[in-house]
């Protein structure tokens, strides 16, 4: 058996993080997706964090928390994932987590 791969994608909702998360779900077998960090594009990433279900999501400003998570909440995820901003939200994910 292949051990995953626990990855965070940096830019999620840009062309190279939506073609990484391309990778991502032609090989499920693979990776594990724990986080994904966004500019301001709520729109492409909540379909992102309702396909991948990941543990942390980052955005680049933080008055965009609540309102990330009220459209989450209206959209039916259950799991909602831990939510930071900015460079101390990314900052978190370079540190080791457990899957």
């Amino acid at each position: 058996m292949i051990e995953k791969l626990c990855i965070a994608v940096l830019g999620s909702t840009g062309s190279i993080g939506e073609q990484t998360l391309g990778v991502v779900r032609q090989n499920p077998e693979s990776f594990d997706l724990l986080a994904l960090t966004a500019g301001r594009n709520i729109d492409k990433l909540i379909p992102q964090i309702k396909e991948f279900s990941p543990k942390y999501v980052v955005l680049a400003e933080e008055a965009l928390l609540p309102t990330l998570k009220e459209l989450l909440l209206r959209e039916g995820v259950e799991r909602l994932p831990i939510m930071a901003c900015g460079g101390q939200g990314e900052g978190r994910l370079r540190t080791p987590h457990p899957a």
